[in-house]
């Protein structure tokens, strides 16, 4: 936790905090943040999706001048890990897998049903594959890519 924590702090040292009302605070970087101290939320979503105050909070934080530890959920603190590892933890045996009938079972893959149609083509050219087909104009006579009647070349009296 500290090692996140050190990580956000160094983050939001580059934010410039404004006041807005009592609890909330805009954070501007590249972009502008509405973070809600007493709600322990901000407009990136992060603070109340990882329970962890994410960088634009730990800027309002500071600009308050409050402990940042007052605002990290409870869940991330020594007590609360230790709490969770203080019962023991008891293997659960799986009751499908013992029985001796569902070994027998076998799964059939799925039944597959071709699609109505010629079959498509099993490669795709990519834009630069493509080559165009060389024709010979019939006005002028040249070989490229335009026919006699998108010919621009001038006439040449003979």
């Amino acid at each position: 936790m500290e090692e996140r924590l050190k990580v956000k702090m160094e983050k939001s040292r580059s934010f410039s905090v404004h006041y807005s009302s009592p609890g909330v605070y805009e954070v501007r970087s590249e972009f502008s943040y509405v973070v809600n101290i007493s709600d322990h939320s901000c407009s990136c979503v992060k603070w109340q999706i990882n329970c962890f105050p994410c960088p634009h909070g730990l800027a309002a934080i500071q600009a308050a001048s409050e402990n940042v530890y007052d605002y990290i959920d409870k869940y991330f603190r020594v007590d609360m890990f230790k709490k969770s590892y203080s019962f023991p933890i008891r293997p659960i045996t799986n009751v499908d897998m013992s029985s001796s009938e569902s070994a027998t079972d076998c799964i059939l893959p799925p039944l597959a049903k071709r699609p109505p149609g010629r079959p498509r083509v099993k490669q795709f050219k990519s834009v630069g594959e493509v080559e165009k087909k060389l024709i010979r104009c019939g006005r002028c006579g040249k070989m490229g890519t335009h026919n006699k009647l998108s010919c621009t070349e001038p006439l040449v009296q003979q």
